[in-house]
């Protein structure tokens, strides 16, 4: 098993952050049939930091050893239509493309789910936890990982007094990812 995903937004949305949520999660929390996985997560910005494309990519694998860089990922996890712009050629026709449904104007054509994260966090006034609404969604239909696994990881890095705030913002993608699922079963 080997599986490539890449996080890509705007710097300030916590691309970084919910990449190396996903990676310590699967490689210090999860186990697949009584086997721990493991994880590798490289992170780049344009000097910009804040309002330039910023990504995030993780792989996670059975096997110790692999090749830490991203050419073509399994996932492409979208919060900005900058980032679409920059990272949609680099996908292959099975990539899986999750992304924010009002950051993003473009749509693949690849599968993809459309999840409400920046709204979502909007109703909530809580503008900051869109990544993290964008990470439980991705968690839901994926399947890669446990949702136990990304809270215990939110517990080590989420900074001191935000934890219920990020679990919570996990909750809420995780639910919206659920509602995806069953409206595609429905069609």
């Amino acid at each position: 098993m080997l599986i490539s995903i890449r996080f890509a937004g705007l710097g300030g949305q916590g691309i970084i952050f919910s990449g190396i949520a996903l990676a310590r999660a699967a490689s210090l929390y999860e186990r697949k049939r009584g086997n721990e996985l493991f994880a590798v997560q490289t992170q780049s910005y344009g000097p910009e930091a804040r309002g330039g494309t910023s990504k995030c990519d993780v792989k996670i694998s059975d096997r110790a050893e692999f090749y830490p860089f991203i050419e073509k990922p399994d996932y492409l996890i979208l919060m900005s239509e900058e980032a679409y712009e920059q990272f949609i050629q680099d996908t292959k026709s099975n990539t899986i493309v999750v992304l924010d449904t009002d950051a993003v104007g473009s749509r693949p054509d690849l599968r993809y789910y459309e999840v409400p994260a920046i709204r979502k966090a909007k109703e909530l006034r809580k503008p900051i936890i869109a990544n993290i609404i964008m990470l439980g969604a991705f968690i839901y239909l994926s399947k890669i990982i446990s949702k136990k696994s990304v809270i215990r990881a939110l517990q080590d890095i989420s900074p001191q007094g935000t934890f219920e705030l990020n679990k919570d913002a996990l909750e809420v993608g995780f639910e919206l990812g659920k509602a995806l699922r069953l409206q595609q079963k429905e069609t």
